[in-house]
């Protein structure tokens, strides 16, 4: 609900994610192909369980989660149940973290791939 609040608000809550030509790229994909697709997968989840469930739900890659401290969507507490190999890290801003934080985003991703070949 609390993003339905955000959507419907009249003043915006702080600065813009996203310039206008930023924003323009997102519009004319959705304008040319619907969004209906990118949420269809999660509407259908419960007939076509059955797809995954053969599947180890482990991932064993050396993984990093990058966290939006101010996120509505809290963080998975069982990450590292799931994810053994995972680093997280957590920056201050949302969820839209590569919109939000682009220069520290690539900053942590780029420190991090550095670090998997040592």
């Amino acid at each position: 609900m609390a993003m339905i609040n955000l959507a419907r608000a009249e003043t915006p809550l702080g600065e813009p994610l996203m310039s206008d030509s930023e924003l323009a790229v997102f519009v004319s994909a959705f304008q040319a192909t619907g969004f209906t697709a990118s949420i269809n997968w999660y509407r259908n989840l419960d007939r076509n369980w059955h797809v995954l469930a053969n599947v180890n739900p482990i991932i064993q890659q050396p993984t990093l989660m990058i966290y939006g401290d101010r996120d509505v969507i809290p963080k998975f507490e069982k990450l590292t149940e799931f994810v053994p190999n995972s680093e997280v890290v957590s920056l201050e801003c949302g969820h839209w973290i590569q919109q939000e934080k682009p220069g520290k985003t690539n900053e942590v991703i780029l420190k991090w791939l550095g670090q998997q070949g040592s």
